[in-house]
């Protein structure tokens, strides 16, 4: 059969037309993802059914879907659908579309003469959980923490490199791989690899589906021409066969690209006010951002020009580039600065930007410059698609004859001028007919105008008495969230015909019951100012089933019916017909010389009327016939993470469309739960419900119902109250500090602990707050999302400051209050409270606590973390003892073949070198393990070793050898000496901080080496030193003498500046890194002295020391340690 070149195609030769369906999906006719189930008015499918040969008044469309026997949606043809040839929009329920394999789906059509044909069978594949999961993100980054970071074979890829082709492995995904297999890598998932400004994309072949094996997407020469030299950021996204984006992209990689050698770009710009690489725009307020460019000594000539670009991803994950092109001031400043406008910079909050510029000069290629990364940071903005505008329409409501119809939609972001952009007009005639038009432009430049006609017979004028929804989209469908919706009355709704009513039928059921009622169906048609003489209504009657659609039926107004209620009689054939279905009833108003109007609908049911009880939760325990109480722990495991709703009515039928509802507290406490068809086979239906939903409800009340859809009747249920008990509250004592136990020493490490909590999940809220007696708290965590890392290690751990701990006053208490959100609310005060705990502060200044140790105490050095404190015993059995500063006890100890007066710990290599100078002469050098303590080497050749000291990095190793009168220097690598300087009598050592200078205390005085040449430069006359040490803050050495005080040395000058006398028997001295502050041990008065090194003069002591002789500082300056070689302990002091 030939078609002609206007003729209608016939239902055979047509398949349902389903707006946005993916394709290609092998094996199916189509993908379905779950942005199409959303982005209408109702969850589920519109199905078109286009025009078609012979379309008659009175055919009767069913639409079928998997369900041979039971259609999901029908429709009778009405004349003017007839004569116009209209498209006739249909629907499938969310509940008939199940994950997987969703079909035959397709369209019926019973003519009057009972010819039935069938379009063509669709078979569509449902897939609603995207890669990696819904909830792959959390906080305000498009970070995905479930894809994995792209590994390129090379960072530095040059122009070599690139001709061989480099690999960039992507890692199976998500990185959980506990998480659900639906979230897994699947065969024809896109990867879609970005590096710069280029996607290099790659389909999962069926066996990487199979494994867990990394992929490799080669990138070749032609692309890194294109990518360019400088460095680019290197990160993934995946798309999976349907089209469902997995949310956000990968972590970054840096790659950095030179294919020319030669080749030397620009300096990167800088944002002025993110000097750490990190943009607050909330502290900009609506302050513009500055880039800065290097400009003088960087090439620039006067008329050069610039153009400036930022690249990033907006929250919603939508590309955009900002460009900005502007001219230099001069060649000669040393730099220009342009603005980054505030609107701008705010619709890339949560991005890591891209910012690079090109310098501009005429008759030249543009130079490039580097890359800069900045993260924008802040309250993130909208940046979704606005709503369309209506101009014509006021209050929510468009007058039915405007015409034009002028749809306004505002530049969007990311904006591009070929950008296709669909209109989608979606809604319902005054007699619930569904309604479903699409309309396209190109973007262009600006705002983009649809004029869509509305004449004589206009599509949007038919809709009067009706409503209309339109959204738009841009490009593909699914390629980013539709538009919001705007909803308008077409026509004021009181000005609406009102439905007919049937006598057998009434309120508020509208069901007519075959059994009590045996007659036909008496149907009012309301009068209305309408029925004016010469005009005709017309009563139509459209049943779900075949044969339960009555013929139209006409009633001429003459003058005893203006105005008047109209009496209709509907014969019972066509009502019963219907059994267990359902009957639109509506009218049709033509006048002379007016609009044709349609009524509003009237369904009725058709059968006994559904009876629906109570909707029940399988875990709670009733308490009445409406009410529940539910205990949380039966969601928590081992039990499953879900409770079950379950609806049992009867009669149940196949074609019953059960939407429950669970109606908590306000977001999660409210979840959308997708409904589900009846299954008269068990007689209920169960829906699962997750725990989270109870975690939201804690403590509340809940309202159970449902509603069942029978052919486009809903029949709502009963309702039911469930209330759920808050937490047990062993399950909330979660909190700690330790290592306490009750006491919080302010100078020791604490971290507030708090352990899995019953319902975490990644993304939610938690609130810490540190009180102590004062007003002002500490807001340790405030709302911050638990992150993807903290859920996966199953706590959070975070540091309590130490500063904060020292304002505390001694013997005060401190609190620890924590709270989660378990109901998806960001406000502090509707958060679960977790056990408070409670802690006393120990606050005191001096001798806080005394560490025993071997015999003979002298000689501290902590490790290069200051988590190990190393004591040297000198009497007995020699041997060091090892303390554990964090919580000030001993860990361990080992003894050592001699007295080990001088001990330095490498700054890397986890070795403590301890001298030998049991005996007076061939001193040798011991080298442990600080892992575990073994002997890895020793070093001999020396003649009395006095004092010995590494360089910053540990390369060297300086030995004073005060028998040979030299300073020996070694390569730590070997062990091996590579010079010997010499120095009279050498007693002790210490480094400048630069490591240029060695100053040594020697019998007579001191001496510095230049350690550049290993050279004698200079020696200063301080007689009896014992120890010598630098000053970090200052060019100084303070050398302590026993009989004599303290000398402090010029490193500068190299003179003995001052002595600081009144001190008893001085003897070590170390410094406060952050102050200007020197402590000193005095043997002989027991006291540990205070010098302030800025005003160079004792300004106090500590007491209660007993022969005191080694000292040294923790690197924050709030402690320090005291070696007590008169009662063999280890002193630790609160400073």
């Amino acid at each position: 059969m030939s078609i002609g070149p206007n003729a209608q195609p016939p239902v055979s030769q047509l398949a349902p037309y389903i707006p946005g369906l993916k394709t290609p999906v092998v094996g199916f006719s189509g993908g379905v993802y779950l942005q199409l189930l959303e982005s209408h008015g109702s969850e589920g499918l519109i199905c078109v059914m286009r025009p078609y040969a012979g379309q008659r008044e009175g055919d009767f469309l069913e639409l079928f879907c998997s369900n041979l026997q039971t259609p999901v949606d029908f429709h009778t043809v009405t004349e003017q659908e007839a004569r116009e040839e209209r498209p006739i929009a249909l629907h499938i329920s969310r509940a008939r579309l199940p994950e997987g394999t969703v079909g035959p789906i397709f369209i019926r059509v019973t003519h009057l003469d009972q010819r039935v044909e069938e379009t063509q069978r669709l078979t569509v594949k449902v897939d609603t959980v995207p890669p990696t999961g819904s909830d792959a993100i959390s906080g305000p980054s498009s970070e995905n923490a479930q894809l994995p970071r792209p590994q390129p074979t090379l960072t530095l890829v040059d122009s070599a490199a690139a001709g061989r082709g480099v690999g960039v492995r992507i890692p199976f995904y998500p990185v959980d791989p506990s998480l659900p297999d639906a979230t897994h890598r699947a065969v024809r998932d896109r990867i879609r690899l970005i590096i710069g400004n280029q996607v290099i994309e790659h389909s999962v072949t069926e066996s990487e589906a199979n494994n867990r094996n990394p992929i490799t997407v080669m990138v070749y020469y032609a692309t890194w021409l294109l990518i360019g030299s400088g460095r680019h950021a290197c990160t993934c996204e995946v798309i999976d066969e349907v089209g469902n984006f997995a949310p956000g992209r990968s972590p970054m990689q840096l790659i950095e690209v030179r294919l020319d050698p030669n080749e030397r770009l620009l300096d990167p710009a800088q944002i002025v006010e993110a000097p750490s690489g990190t943009l607050d725009a909330d502290k900009l307020g609506d302050k513009d951002a500055t880039l800065r460019v290097a400009i003088a000594g960087k090439g620039w000539a006067s008329g050069d020009g610039i153009r400036l670009t930022i690249r990033g991803r907006t929250q919603d994950g939508v590309d955009i580039e900002q460009t900005y092109n502007a001219s230099i001031p001069s060649p000669t400043v040393p730099f220009a600065d342009f603005p980054w406008p505030n609107a701008d910079l705010r619709a890339l909050i949560g991005a890591l930007i891209q910012l690079s510029y090109e310098r501009v000069r005429a008759g030249q290629v543009n130079l490039p410059s580097e890359n800069t990364f900045v993260q924008v940071i802040g309250t993130p903005t909208d940046t979704g698609l606005a709503v369309p505008q209506l101009p014509a329409a006021s209050g929510g409501v468009l007058h039915p004859l405007t015409d034009p119809v002028t749809v306004h939609i505002t530049s969007y972001t990311g904006q591009k001028p070929n950008d296709r952009v669909t209109l989608v007009l979606e809604g319902t005639y005054a007699n619930g007919h569904r309604f479903y038009q699409e309309h396209t432009q190109v973007a262009g430049l600006g705002d983009i105008i649809f004029d869509l006609p509305n004449g004589v017979d206009g599509d949007i004028r038919q809709l009067d008495g009706g409503r209309l929804m339109l959204y738009y989209y841009i490009n593909l469908a699914g390629q980013r969230p539709p538009s919001a919706i705007l909803t308008l009355d077409i026509g004021e709704p009181q000005d609406a015909l009102p439905a007919p009513t049937v006598q057998q039928a009434p309120e508020p059921d509208f069901t007519f019951d075959p059994e009590a009622s045996k007659g036909n169906a008496n149907v009012t048609v309301p009068g209305h100012a309408t029925f004016i003489a010469g005009a005709t209504v017309t009563l139509y009657v459209e049943g779900s089933a075949l044969g339960g659609s009555a013929p139209p039926a006409a009633f001429p107004i003459t003058q005893p019916w203006v105005g008047r209620d109209l009496p209709f009689v509907v014969a019972r054939v066509f009502i019963v017909a219907n059994l267990n279905g359902s009957a639109r009833l509506y009218y049709r108003v033509d006048s002379p010389n007016q609009r044709t109007r349609y009524s509003q609908a009237r369904v009725i049911k058709v059968g006994s009327g559904l009876q629906l009880p109570v909707p029940r939760i399988l875990e709670s325990t009733f308490t009445g016939d409406t009410t529940a109480t539910l205990n949380p722990v039966h969601v928590l495991p081992p039990a499953p993470p879900v409770c079950t709703l379950r609806v049992r009515y009867s009669p149940m039928l196949a074609g019953d469309d059960i939407q429950p509802v669970f109606s908590g507290t306000p977001g999660p406490g409210t979840p959308v739960l997708n409904p589900l068809p009846g299954n008269p086979a068990q007689g209920y239906v169960d829906f699962p419900v997750s725990n989270l939903v109870i975690a939201a409800n804690l403590g509340k009340t809940a309202t159970l119902s449902y509603t069942v859809t029978r052919a486009g009747a809903t029949t709502l249920s009963q309702a039911s109250t469930l209330t759920v008990d808050p937490l047990p509250s062993q399950l909330l004592d979660l909190v700690s500090v330790p290592p306490s136990t009750g006491i919080i020493n302010v100078n020791s490490a604490y971290t507030v602990l708090v352990r899995e909590w019953s319902f975490m999940r990644s993304g939610q809220a938690v609130w810490i707050d540190i009180n102590g007696p004062g007003p002002a708290g500490l807001k340790l965590r405030d709302g911050t999302p638990l992150t993807t890392q903290e859920f996966a290690a199953r706590r959070i751990e975070l540091p309590l400051p130490n500063d904060y701990l020292r304002m505390q006053p001694n013997l005060s208490n401190l609190s620890v209050e924590v709270r989660v959100s378990l109901n998806g609310n960001v406000g502090k005060y509707f958060a679960t409270d977790l056990r408070t705990v409670n802690y006393r502060i120990n606050n005191t200044r001096g001798i806080f606590a005394r560490i025993a140790v071997g015999t003979g105490p002298n000689t501290l050095v902590l490790s290069p973390d200051g988590n190990r404190l190393y004591v040297g015993c000198l009497f007995g059995q020699p041997s060091i003892w090892v303390i554990d500063t964090l919580r000030n006890r001993v860990i361990g100890s080992f003894d050592v073949p001699g007295s080990p007066v001088w001990m330095a710990v490498h700054p890397t290599a986890g070795r403590l070198y301890v001298t030998d100078n049991s005996v007076a002469a061939n001193t040798s050098i011991r080298i442990y393990s600080t892992l575990d303590h073994s002997l890895v080497d020793t070093l001999t050749g020396f003649g009395t070793v006095n004092g010995i000291a590494f360089n910053t990095t540990g390369s060297r190793l300086y030995v004073a050898d005060n028998r040979a009168g030299r300073l020996i220097i070694l390569d730590t690598a070997n062990h091996q000496p590579l010079a010997s300087v010499p120095v009279p009598n050498p007693i002790d050592i210490t480094l400048s901080p630069d490591n240029s200078r060695a100053h040594i205390a020697t019998l007579d005085g001191w001496a510095v080496v230049n350690l550049t040449n290993n050279s004698l430069i200079n020696s200063v006359a301080a007689a009896n030193p014992t120890h010598i040490a630098h000053n970090p803050r200052a060019s100084q050495v303070y050398i302590t003498r026993r009989d004599t005080g303290v000398a402090i040395g010029n490193t500068q000058t190299a003179r003995i500046e001052q002595t600081l006398t009144g001190l008893q028997g001085p003897y070590d001295i170390a410094f406060d890194r952050g102050r200007d502050i020197a402590y000193v041990t005095q043997t002989d008065s027991d006291r540990l002295g205070i010098i302030d090194t800025r005003l160079r003069r004792v300004t106090g002591a500590y007491a209660g020391f007993n022969k005191p002789r080694g000292v040294v500082v923790a690197a924050d300056g709030t402690h320090g340690y005291v070696a007590n070689i008169g009662d063999d302990s280890v002193a630790f002091v609160v400073f």
